[in-house]
């Protein structure tokens, strides 16, 4: 028998209720779409402006409240929180999804500026988020928070030391999470894309590609040759598996990397 409804399970008098980050695009936008699918109330942040009109009906139905603007501003972070709490009552879930892709370049000639720019967004802002999310998990009666990381979190890839740093700061930020927070009852988790279809992933193909002196089509086939699927990812395979995280199929799960990846094994 499926489990019921977040809705129906929270033990409260209300819906679930999530706050995903980088919901206007990618596996945000998917999983924001699944988690509505599957009862839950959402407070969705991302910087661009789409975000509201992405979700028009249903903030009109007022399952849904939006803010547009960069994470890494606390002033941000802090609006999305009270927004959700103020419209919902509460918050049960978190996704910290947002990210930014980094600087493409070796070790030896990464710009600084560039670098702080992207462990601001993508380590920096995921914490402070998360300071302020934690005392509204401790209240609810299925806390749960997974942080989105990625295949290159631990694989490592000539150019990407701005972006696989991120990631694997993230990966252990989650492995700490799920020790400090363990004992109040809320789960925290990695899910750690591999070849995802999204925005992102196509900017950092037609790059390669560039460099390769190849065109984009040839870049996307070299890479399904390195999963055992034979396949790109879409970002609904990851929006479920985020959705299992929130659920209570795995409550006992927690401190774990999920690979979403196709069987991609690399060296």
């Amino acid at each position: 028998m499926p489990s019921p409804p977040p809705a129906q399970r929270n033990g409260a008098d209300r819906a679930a209720v999530a706050i995903v980050t980088g919901a206007a695009s990618g596996i945000g936008l998917a999983t924001a779409r699944r988690l509505l699918a599957d009862g839950y109330r959402l407070g969705l942040g991302d910087t661009s402006p789409r975000l509201a009109e992405l979700f028009a009906p249903e903030v009109s139905e007022g399952a849904v409240v939006t803010v547009v603007g960069d994470l890494a501003d606390e002033a941000v972070r802090r609006e999305l929180v009270e927004a959700a709490t103020e419209a919902f009552g509460g918050i049960d879930a978190l996704v910290n999804n947002a990210a930014a892709p980094g600087e493409s370049a070796e070790v030896a000639a990464i710009d600084l500026d560039a670098l702080r720019r992207t462990l601001e967004v993508n380590v920096v802002a995921v914490i402070g988020l998360t300071q302020l999310v934690v005392p509204l998990l401790e209240r609810s009666p299925r806390g749960r928070i997974v942080n989105m990381g990625s295949l290159f979190g631990d694989e490592p890839v000539a150019g990407g030391g701005p972006y696989c740093a991120s990631k694997g700061a993230i990966h252990t930020l989650t492995r700490v999470l799920a020790i400090e927070l363990g004992p109040a009852g809320i789960t925290c988790n990695t899910v750690a894309p591999g070849f995802i279809l999204t925005p992102m992933h196509a900017e950092e193909v037609e790059f390669q590609a560039r460099e390769q002196g190849i065109t984009a089509e040839q870049r996307y086939a070299e890479l399904r040759e390195r999963v055992p699927l034979r396949r790109h990812g879409a970002p609904e395979d990851v929006a479920d598996t985020v959705a299992w995280l929130l659920g209570d199929d795995s409550r006992y799960v927690s401190g774990q990397r999920i690979a979403v990846n196709g069987g991609v094994q690399f060296g």
